[in-house]
């Protein structure tokens, strides 16, 4: 898992079938102090995100896990929203 923070929405007027319905966000991946943590990445959105919120993501194999859809192309999902963070 990871941090990033919402950038934005992407709109495609076309998607495979298993992620009809599914919302893609633009997502700045960042390090627990808020620095940018590599390059930006598409995921999917389970949890309703807006722009600005940090979230926590999975890549990977685990990002598929919230779908029914066995094997969908998923490299990315957004799993949380943060309300917190606290670094003692």
């Amino acid at each position: 898992m990871f941090l990033g923070v919402v950038k934005g929405t992407v709109v495609a007027t076309r998607k495979t079938p298993s992620l009809r319905c599914a919302t893609l966000r633009v997502v700045q991946p960042v390090h627990h102090d808020g620095k940018q943590a590599g390059s930006w990445l598409v995921a999917v959105d389970t949890v309703s995100s807006r722009e600005g919120d940090l979230v926590y993501l999975v890549k990977g194999r685990e990002a598929t896990i919230p779908w029914k859809a066995d094997l969908a192309p998923i490299d990315a999902t957004i799993v949380g929203l943060v309300d917190g963070l606290s670094l003692s």
